[in-house]
């Protein structure tokens, strides 16, 4: 199935996948949709959108992940969490602009969640972060820094 006939609703979905923990290549999406006579901006905005949902789906899991019984299977000291949870409190949310690096930055989101890192602020940081991702990668294609 090509997600790139479905259009606009096509490279929302796979952008939304590539976003959770699915190993799902955007960028090639991004390209291909630019390629077959979209529009810069909407691109990025449907692909910034899908993205994003897909991040905040992975902070949900996580949040809901934080259980006595989730801590108990993996003997999670309390006093261990406390500690990881003081210090992304602080500098957590920060993390949010590196939520688009491949393979890291899908489960980083899911722990941000468990330690329910404020929601708001890290959600304004992984917006910026993912909408950077694809600005910068349709910007390369069309200055013709990535092959055509």
């Amino acid at each position: 199935m090509d997600l790139l006939t479905w259009g606009f609703m096509g490279l929302f979905a796979g952008t939304f996948l590539a976003g959770t923990v699915v190993p799902f290549p955007s960028e090639a999406l991004v390209i291909g949709a630019y390629e077959l006579e979209q529009t810069f901006w909407p691109v990025i905005a449907v692909a910034t959108a899908g993205n994003f949902i897909g991040g905040l789906t992975n902070y949900w899991i996580g949040y809901k992940s934080n259980s006595k019984r989730l801590k108990r299977k993996f003997n999670l000291r309390q006093s261990k969490i406390n500690r990881w949870k003081k210090r992304l409190d602080r500098w957590g949310i920060w993390l949010g602009l590196l939520s688009w690096i491949p393979i890291i930055g899908d489960p980083m989101l899911g722990i941000l969640g468990f330690y329910k890192v404020r929601f708001w602020p890290l959600a304004i940081m992984i917006l910026i972060g993912k909408l950077g991702r694809y600005w910068i990668l349709l910007w390369l294609y069309f200055a013709g820094f990535v092959e055509h």
